[in-house]
């Protein structure tokens, strides 16, 4: 329960992150309750330690779950490293030379691996290997320094760290390899539909009916070929930037409609809207445009379209306005017999959508989803 609320705070992000913030919390939260136990446990000793490094990991730790439950990775994750590479730099130079300090340097290579990229991790471990060297300074100033304890802890945060590097590296070629798969997929489903776009305009006769059949057609193919195009040159394949497409869709439109002297402004915000979503929004808006375009103003003078786009909290909004003549009764398009109406009906059921149309010194659609 307490996670799935946590998945909601981040459900609008990229998948990457969404994953990191779940994985910074869980580490959080067992850094926070080990280090509680640590602190309470030396603090109730005959003779009571204060340990700052414990101290700095609970506070650390604490603040960071805060910032993560207000979505505030970026400082979460910054809070949580710094905290980190600083406590086990106090711990190694300042603090008790007895038992396993070193070890934990290899944890700190392992969250930034985790949570960053690999420079800033070999940067990091650069910065680790440094600290062994001061804390081997140290023990030799202590007498304390062992030439086996050396050897192998050297050897040995060396091999991990390679291993580290080598995994990862392992793991984004994979990665890699499957972003190109999926890169090729949209390209040959972009260019399935442009296919499709091109047989409709061979098909186009001296008909006018089938004429305005193929064409209304061939508009919701490029609307949906808009979509796999902006995917196929994105590096994120969970959401674009609809904005992006609204542009090429008005584009297309008003290549269709030459001799149109209609004015589009286009009003839509920079909102990433997810891939789920985006092709039934794009669908839906290709036929609103359409439909202003052919049937709004036979007698409209100064005739324009304002196109919004934006989005409250976890709500988008869609909304086309135009200036024309509107519609008699709007209510009834719900019971429209026309493949554009119905269309927008099946889609909006899609995305679980509210749909609605009125009149405001012209036409206004709305939906919201």
């Amino acid at each position: 329960m307490v996670f799935e609320k946590f998945k909601r705070i981040y459900a609008q992000e990229p998948f990457i992150l969404r994953v990191r913030a779940l994985y910074l919390l869980l580490f959080n939260v067992v850094v926070f309750m080990f280090a509680s136990l640590s602190f309470t446990f030396f603090f109730n000793e005959k003779e009571p330690t204060y340990r700052p490094s414990y101290i700095l990991f609970i506070i650390a730790s604490f603040l960071s779950i805060f910032l993560l439950w207000i979505g505030q990775f970026k400082k979460a994750l910054f809070l949580t490293l710094f905290s980190v590479a600083t406590g086990l730099t106090w711990v190694l130079l300042f603090g008790n030379p007895i038992g396993n300090a070193l070890w934990s340097l290899s944890i700190l290579v392992i969250l930034f691996l985790l949570f960053t990229d690999i420079r800033t991790t070999l940067y990091i471990s650069l910065f680790s290997f440094i600290l062994i060297l001061l804390f081997f300074y140290r023990l030799n100033l202590m007498n304390k320094l062992n030439s086996v304890f050396v050897l192998d802890s050297i050897i040995g945060f060396i091999l991990f760290t390679l291993l580290a590097f080598l995994i990862v590296n392992l793991l984004n070629s994979y990665i890699k390899e499957k972003d190109e798969l999926i890169k090729e997929i949209h390209h040959r489903v972009r260019n399935n539909l442009q296919v499709l776009s091109g047989l409709a305009i061979l098909h186009n006769k001296d008909d006018a009916d089938l004429q305005r059949v193929l064409f209304e057609f061939q508009n919701r193919i490029l609307a949906m070929s808009e979509v796999h195009n902006y995917l196929y040159k994105s590096d994120n394949y969970h959401s674009i930037e609809f904005s992006n497409v609204i542009e090429k869709i008005i584009e297309n439109l008003k290549s269709k409609h030459k001799d149109s002297k209609i004015t589009i402004l286009n009003y839509s915000e920079k909102i990433n809207l997810p891939i789920e979503k985006a092709i039934p929004c794009a669908m839906i808006f290709n036929e609103l445009l359409n439909n202003s375009l052919i049937h709004a103003f036979k007698e409209s003078k100064n005739p324009n379209i304002e196109i919004h786009f934006s989005k409250n909290v976890s709500i988008y909004k869609l909304a086309v306005k135009d200036n024309g003549t509107g519609m008699a009764i709007p209510e009834n398009w719900k019971n429209s017999n026309t493949i554009g109406f119905t269309l927008i009906q099946i889609l909006s059921r899609q995305i679980h959508a509210n749909f609605e149309i009125f009149n405001d010194r012209g036409l206004v659609a709305v939906l919201e989803f």
